[in-house]
């Protein structure tokens, strides 16, 4: 058995994740059946004849990089992440408008303990 680098790991690690992508999207395979999916597709190459194997490889590296696939990154959730920050905020509007209510409400406190006083030296 020949010698298998990092860089051919991380090769057909990168075809696989790419590969499931494609057939999972395309498929509409849920989300926890496609590490399955990824098995199955790394069993295949795996043990592919080394003839073929080389080929098979380089013609699915074209095609993903000629779909785009290849080089997307994981796209992410921001629904989740933008709701936090709308729940965020609202939190922090509130949190002013109780801090102005009670600033209001210490001012006029004071005002009633000490009302201002009235100074009778005005000549009018």
């Amino acid at each position: 058995m020949d010698q298998v680098s990092m860089l051919d790991l991380a090769t057909v690690s990168a075809v696989v994740a790419a590969l499931v992508t494609v057939i999972g999207n395309a498929f509409d395979v849920e989300k926890k059946y496609r590490a399955l999916l990824a098995l199955g597709i790394a069993g295949i190459l795996w043990f592919i004849p080394r003839e073929w194997g080389e080929q098979v490889l380089m013609a699915l590296i074209i095609g993903l990089m000629a779909s785009g696939v290849y080089s997307q990154v994981k796209p992410r959730d921001n629904q989740n992440e933008l709701m936090r920050m709308q729940i965020r905020e609202e939190a922090r509007l509130e949190q002013e408008e109780e801090q102005k209510r009670l600033r209001k409400e210490e001012e006029r406190r004071r005002n009633q303990d000490n009302p201002p006083t009235q100074r009778n030296d005005t000549p009018y």
